[in-house]
């Protein structure tokens, strides 16, 4: 497994930096202006590997990629740095739902999918620990 997360680290650094969302004609990342990172961040990673293996990739990554009302922060993010690493960079308008589906429209290799995303998931937490925690 640590070979695993060590390869998607590069790519959780870069996505801590260059992944936002669009919420109300404003864009939001993970990073904010004083270059730190709300802590909701670090309980909503470790909830989605819970999530997966409770209730399953799909009902998992529903629940995270849904618009918030009421919460900290966005959860959204989470997903999109998600799939930002698992695609090594790549731009797409996908959510990470719709992309796995796209890359695997019966989504017939659901375990190795939980794994990788777990996996990515790890990846970003470790990275996130490099940076000052906010409120």
């Amino acid at each position: 497994m640590q070979y695993r997360v060590d390869k998607f680290l590069p790519h959780a650094f870069e996505a801590i930096k260059q992944v936002k969302i669009k919420v109300k004609d404003k864009w939001f990342g993970l990073v904010e202006r004083d270059e730190t990172i709300p802590k909701a961040y670090k309980g909503y990673i470790a909830q989605l590997g819970a999530s997966i293996i409770q209730a399953g990739v799909k009902a998992a990554l529903t629940f995270y990629e849904a618009e918030e009302k009421g919460s900290e922060q966005d959860r959204r993010l989470v997903t999109a740095a998600i799939k930002y690493i698992l695609t090594e960079g790549k731009k797409s308008d996908h959510k990470l739902s719709e992309w796995l589906v796209e890359n695997d429209p019966n989504f017939e290799q659901i375990q190795q999918k939980a794994e990788a995303i777990m996996d990515a998931a790890t990846a970003l937490k470790l990275a996130l620990r490099t940076y000052k925690m906010g409120d």
